[in-house]
C-alpha cells in the first residue's frame, strides 16, 4: 500500500489528533496469557514500518518538517529504545525490585546520524534487534512474568507484560508520527 492510498487518506484526516507521548496513560495489568499477543505486536513493528515506507523516496525519509525529527530519526530513536530495553530484560531475569532507569539524554547524536543512513539498513538493524529482544522476553520463565518491579520514571510497579505493552504503544505512537510525516511531505 502506498502513502497515497485510500487508507492513508483516511488516516490523514485524524493525524492531527495524535496525543503527545508524555501525556499518554496506559492500562497496565495485562495477564501473562496476553504476552504472546504483545510479543507479536512487537515483532510486527519492523514490517509495519517497511510497508509504510516501501514507496517513499529516500529524500523524503530524511526530510525534517518544522525542525522535528525525520522518518529516519524516528526509527533511530526506536533503535535506541530497543537497545536500552535489554537492561530491562536483565532486571526481570534477576527479579530486581526496581527497574534500571533508561536515560535518553545522550541519544541525540545517534538519532541524528541515523538520518544519513540507508533506510533499508536501518530497518534491517531494527528488525534484528527487535527479534533478539522478543526472543529474550519469550524465554522468561512463568514466575518471572508475574514479578513486579518499580519503574523509576513512572513510579509504578510493572511486570514484563507491562513493559511490552509500553514498548508496543510507543512503537505505535512513532508509526503514527512517521505516517503523518510521510503524508505531509
Amino acid at each position: 500500500m502506498t502513502h497515497g492510498s485510500a487508507r492513508s487518506f483516511y488516516l490523514a484526516g485524524v493525524s492531527h489528533l495524535l496525543q503527545p507521548w508524555a501525556s499518554r496513560e496506559l492500562a497496565f495489568g495485562r495477564p501473562a496469557e496476553e504476552m504472546p499477543v504483545l510479543l507479536e505486536r512487537l515483532l510486527g513493528t519492523p514490517n509495519r514500518l517497511s510497508g509504510l515506507l516501501r514507496d517513499v523516496p529516500p529524500e523524503r525519509v530524511q526530510l525534517r518538517l518544522q525542525g522535528k525529527w525525520s522518518v529516519l530519526e524516528h526509527i533511530g530513536h526506536l533503535l535506541v529504545m530497543q537497545d536500552r530495553m535489554r537492561v530491562r530484560v536483565e532486571d526481570w531475569q534477576s527479579l530486581s525490585d526496581r527497574l534500571t532507569p533508561i536515560d535518553l539524554a545522550d541519544q541525540g547524536p545517534y538519532v541524528e546520524a541515523t538520518r544519513q543512513r540507508d533506510l533499508g539498513d536501518v530497518l534491517e538493524e531494527f528488525r534484528l534487534t527487535r527479534n533478539a529482544f522478543v526472543r529474550s522476553v519469550s524465554q522468561l520463565p512463568r514466575p518471572v512474568l508475574g514479578h513486579f518491579a518499580l519503574h523509576p520514571c513512572l513510579e509504578r510497579r510493572m511486570r514484563p507484560m507491562d513493559m511490552c505493552l509500553y514498548l508496543a504503544e510507543h512503537d505505535d505512537h512513532h508509526l503514527a508520527t512517521v505516517r503523518r510525516i510521510v503524508q505531509a511531505s
